[in-house]
């Protein structure tokens, strides 16, 4: 077994040259950097043609799923976020420009939220007579305390300072931040945003013996790696509700436990931090942002290697559960098919998990099933990869869907192979997983009718 020092240093070297983060809010994505063209070839690294027949595999049946859903929407801003409600009888619009004016609030912060508000109200007015109950959300008063929370960002940032220089912070996890968490669930505050946007007649999981399994693994302190696809900013509240609604409150609570790893983006954006406070979080730069500022390169790779070593204790301690995206980026809608495409996983991001795990002499204990999401339409991304931090945000009521695929496990490499061989095979196997468990979350896709949102 490699030492926990031979294991970093190998992952640190992948994640300088290739890995680019899963980032949960962030559009970039991943390059198969360390494999030649010929390499990607020979290995199938790129994402296969669109084939329905292995749906068949799953199994779609989820025993655990309530004849309805037990949790509503709230009608009423939740009593214990109250407090962050001004007193006043002040409209939105009228506040937010008062903010603004007093340099309290970004102008491009006022637009994204009024914007956000009135597009929720017609997404909700848009849902058939079923759901008139979820209707009843109070967008109002949900979207005034979200203001005042981005206020309050902008004014004392969680993350970073007025410069957005690195902080050194590599876990948060949530509701752990500040004083005030102890008065404010923001967990609870996402997931309450995003509940009534959610068909729940339609929305499925599929796999759900592999998730019962799981949590088996999980009580028995073992961990579990999601390799999931990522479609939408919405994607960590998607999991939390659909395991919670679709499987019941044990399901619930292992979502909310579960630590994603995030691109920087999440800690940098002010509309996006209240609800990445609400999720536990690993986060990291990728190579992209690493060099984008030369005077920051050795702090931001400091950032990184601090990442990686938590994820190391908490492989070691046990019972972690884990998601990030090999791909490193959003599904987006292709030009040319008008479906939302999947991106093929990156190996070295697999590989560096791995060699995390096996450095903290936690490989045997750590399992790895892929994840398939279908929540592009929730809060689609934009149409291209990159930009600015603070995009628009869009949403639609509509269907999600959550499948998990059987464990992926690899096959053993000859003993009898000398060192060139052997790390030949290594590479190979290495590559050969990542197509594996890709074409496993593909086949989940297919069964929750991914390609056909």
């Amino acid at each position: 077994m490699a030492s926990w020092k031979v294991a970093m240093a190998m992952a640190m070297a992948m994640a300088a040259e290739a890995f680019s983060p899963s980032s949960l809010f962030s559009a970039h994505h991943a390059n198969v950097a360390s494999f030649s063209r010929a390499e990607k070839s020979r290995y199938s690294l790129r994402a296969p043609r669109m084939v329905a027949s292995p749906a068949a595999k799953l199994s779609t049946e989820n025993p655990f799923r309530p004849a309805a859903r037990k949790i509503g929407v709230q009608t009423q801003l939740r009593e214990e976020c109250q407090f962050m409600l001004p007193k006043d009888e002040m409209p939105l619009d009228k506040r937010i420009e008062k903010y603004v004016a007093d340099g309290e609030l970004l102008k491009s912060d006022g637009d994204i939220i009024l914007n956000w508000c009135q597009n929720y109200k017609d997404a909700l007015s848009k849902a058939p007579a079923k759901v008139d109950e979820d209707k009843k959300f109070a967008v109002d008063d949900y979207f005034a305390t979200l203001t005042e929370l981005v206020r309050k960002e902008r004014k004392r940032p969680h993350y970073f300072d007025s410069n957005n220089k690195v902080t050194g912070k590599h876990y948060e996890p949530h509701n752990y931040h500040h004083s005030d968490s102890q008065f404010f669930n923001y967990q609870a505050f996402g997931i309450d945003f995003t509940r009534p946007l959610v068909d729940w007649d339609e929305t499925k999981i599929v796999g759900a013996h592999n998730l019962q399994k799981i949590k088996a693994q999980l009580e028995a302190g073992e961990n579990v790696v999601f390799l999931s696809n990522h479609q939408s900013e919405s994607d960590t509240h998607c999991i939390f509700t659909l395991l919670e609604d679709q499987l019941g409150p044990e399901y619930g609570k292992i979502a909310s436990q579960i630590v994603f790893m995030a691109g920087e983006r999440v800690l940098r954006d002010a509309i996006v931090v209240p609800f990445s406070r609400g999720c536990n979080l690993l986060t990291v730069y990728s190579k992209k942002h690493i060099d984008s500022e030369p005077e920051l390169k050795m702090a931001k790779m400091g950032h990184n290697q601090k990442t990686l070593k938590k994820l190391g204790e908490m492989f070691a301690l046990g019972g972690t559960c884990m998601w990030f995206a090999p791909s490193g980026g959003r599904d987006r809608r292709s030009a040319e098919t008008g479906k939302v495409e999947l991106s093929p996983f990156d190996p070295n991001a697999i590989e560096m998990v791995r060699l995390v795990a096996e450095g903290a002499g936690a490989l045997k204990k750590t399992h790895f099933y892929p994840m398939a999401l279908a929540t592009h339409n929730i809060f689609p991304p934009p149409a291209t990869v990159g930009g600015a931090i603070g995009e628009e945000r869009r949403v639609n009521w509509c269907k999600l869907g959550l499948a998990v695929g059987d464990e992926i496990e690899d096959d053993s490499i000859d003993p009898t192979l000398d060192k060139a061989a052997a790390r030949a095979a290594a590479k190979q196997q290495r590559a050969e997983r990542a197509v594996k468990a890709y074409e496993s979350m593909k086949e989940g896709y297919v069964a929750l009718g991914g390609y056909e949102q």
